[in-house]
């Protein structure tokens, strides 16, 4: 007899740290198993990288339920905590679907490719000033 533990082999998130901006590439079935997981993978490196941006690559995906989509608003969240960019690349249809119905499509910013994701987040934080306190203006003389 042997025992189902769950095999990853259906789920799997590679990490891609650069120093502006992560790439999070997501693949298989993101539902209640395996949201967690890519809650989890996602969330420490980008603390970590309090600066940089996210791009959660979706091209992966081949199913998404509930839990996955409420893993995406987590990470929205997230990234308004931190003051940091996050843009979902490649978004299948049915999860493009599913976030329009939802009224959550709004919320979120969506590139066709991760290249146009990177340009986004990168255009973003080039406009963007940093944080802490301004500076002072020059005194008149």
């Amino acid at each position: 007899m042997t025992e189902d533990h769950g095999s990853l082999e259906s789920f799997a998130v590679s990490i891609v740290v650069h120093q502006d901006y992560i790439v999070a590439r997501v693949a298989g079935e993101l539902d209640y198993q395996f949201a967690g997981l890519l809650h989890h993978q996602v969330k420490d490196p980008w603390q970590a990288a309090l600066s940089s941006a996210l791009v959660v690559d979706l091209s992966g995906v081949t199913f998404c339920d509930s839990t996955g989509v409420g893993v995406l608003v987590l990470l929205l969240q997230q990234s308004r905590q931190q003051q940091a960019g996050l843009v979902l690349a490649q978004v299948p249809a049915r999860l493009e679907r599913i976030l329009s119905i939802t009224g959550l499509r709004a919320a979120f910013q969506v590139a066709s490719s991760v290249e146009q994701a990177i340009l986004t987040v990168t255009a973003t934080r080039a406009v963007t000033p940093p944080l802490g306190p301004s500076p002072k203006p020059p005194e008149a003389g």
